[in-house]
């Protein structure tokens, strides 16, 4: 494994300069064009634009099967054992640790005032670094945590196990939002333009979903898991207007990768499974998720074909078959997904289900609803409830919240994921003939690099979790409280 202390940032070449001995050469072999100071600003917008790529990367809504490869179809067919996470210690992770660094340090932290407070830019770095760190153990399961961006201090960093690794970060969540005070904002934040009280709603949103990913490992109503999940719920997103997205430019240098994938090669469609879902629903979000293929000459309407989901030779031409919506993949400026309100509002629903939390399952359920409408446009939301109520009976309600949820995180392949493998619905297939593996992955294989670099401590993480493969559950994918599935 890599030490993690290489940073590829241009600005961060200010830390070798403040290393040195104070010794005076003049102007000797100095370059006026490079900094001598960390510009905490810029490691912040380097450090998000990474969001930019998780809430994009197609892998996760292959794995849920939301679409389907064309013409190569490698990638629904689970071609890639091994997944690189040394770039999310390498570039976000080491700026952030960076912004926490000198703005804790009393040397420094005058100079870095000028970037906003010292304790909000500290606050903003640690909830991002604990979004990162999530994102990457939902991801590959045990990973270097505690003992990770040590460079040459520490090359070898063990893998801390999943639990402790949620315990770390909402503790870090949780300091985050102490250290907020009334001061300035960060600067380059492009996000929430430095504005604290959105900080404050994406700590909890992010500690909520958090917490419920620990549903099925703890599921007592006044147990560990619940406990975090109610002390988010007032700080999390309330309605669709607080959705949290990803603000892409019409720059190519930060645009939304959908337009970029279309530009060269028009491979993705949408898969069968869900058009053949939303079709047998009679799902009007059908007309906003998809682009229809042709207009039925029978009855004069929109027709939808789903491209077949990971088939392992494709004769289908991408005029055959329902494209993603026009209004993200040829749209530069298109919004990344980050955590919407109908997430939010499913699970609120399946807490009350679970009995962690007080209110109406049926109203969240329906508010749920009429979010994922409202985030894509969509019509008609009124006639899809009335016609979909909540089932009182605790299970089959519980699979209609899965299976409403996975719908409505179209499009956020690696959350559909997460929560696809923690409730068990839609039941889907594996592709025909996997690649690897015999069945849909629930998780990815570490870092290629790993077994050499690091080697006493993968093999320390592989005896614990189980096989380094796409099949080995993580620690908190178990069956179901409800569901048991």
């Amino acid at each position: 494994m890599k030490t993690y202390s290489k940073i590829i940032q241009p600005i961060l070449l200010s830390l070798v300069f403040l290393g040195c001995e104070n010794v005076d050469f003049g102007d000797t072999n100095s370059d006026p064009d490079v900094t001598t100071t960390v510009v905490s600003s810029g490691l912040l917008t380097f450090a998000e634009r990474y969001i930019g790529d998780v809430v994009t990367d197609e892998m996760g809504d292959l794995y849920t099967q939301h679409i389907s490869q064309i013409t190569y179809t490698d990638g629904s067919r689970y071609t890639d054992l091994s997944a690189d996470s040394d770039y999310l210690y390498q570039n976000p992770l080491i700026n952030l640790k960076t912004i926490i660094d000198f703005n804790s340090d009393e040397q420094y932290t005058l100079e870095q005032s000028a970037y906003g407070s010292n304790a909000n830019q500290i606050a903003v770095a640690k909830i991002l670094m604990a979004y990162y760190y999530q994102f990457m153990t939902d991801r590959w399961g045990m990973m270097p945590y505690t003992e990770a961006l040590q460079g040459t201090e520490n090359t070898y960093p063990v893998f801390d196990t999943q639990e402790a690794i949620y315990d770390g970060l909402f503790t870090d969540i949780d300091d985050a939002l102490a250290l907020i005070d009334d001061g300035a904002g960060p600067t380059g934040d492009i996000l929430f333009g430095g504005d604290m009280e959105r900080w404050k709603k994406f700590a909890n949103t992010l500690k909520l979903v958090m917490a419920l990913r620990l549903s099925n490992i703890y599921p007592d109503p006044s147990g560990y898991a619940a406990t975090k999940f109610n002390e988010a719920i007032p700080g999390a997103i309330a309605s669709h207007a607080e959705t949290i997205y990803y603000p892409f430019l019409s720059d190519d240098n930060n645009d939304n990768p959908w337009q970029d994938n279309f530009q060269t090669r028009e491979d993705y469609a949408i898969s069968d499974v869900l058009i053949d879902r939303l079709l047998a629903d009679n799902d009007p979000r059908i007309a906003v998720y998809a682009e229809f293929t042709r207009t039925s000459v029978s009855l004069g309407s929109p027709e939808y074909l789903g491209m077949p989901y990971g088939i392992p030779n494709s004769e289908w031409l991408a005029a055959d078959v329902s494209f993603i919506s026009s209004d993200v993949i040829y749209e530069s400026t298109a919004p990344g997904i980050i955590y919407s309100y109908s997430q939010i509002a499913f699970s609120l629903a399946e807490a009350v289900e679970l009995g962690w939390t007080s209110g109406d399952a049926s109203a969240y359920y329906e508010e749920g609803l009429e979010a994922s409408f409202d985030l894509w446009d969509a019509e008609d939301a009124n006639t899809y409830i009335s016609a979909n109520p909540l089932s009182t009976d605790p299970e089959i309600a519980m699979k209609q919240i899965a299976e409403e949820k996975w719908k409505a995180l179209y499009l956020q392949g690696w959350e559909s994921w997460s929560e696809w493998r923690r409730l068990g619905y839609p039941e889907l297939e594996p592709a025909t003939l996997p690649l690897n593996g015999d069945d849909i992955p629930v998780r990815q294989g570490y870092d290629v690099d790993y077994p050499t670099n690091n080697a006493e401590n993968y093999k320390a993480a592989v005896s614990a979790q189980g096989p380094d493969n796409l099949n080995t559950n993580l620690w908190w994918d178990v069956p179901h409280p409800i569901t048991k599935k």
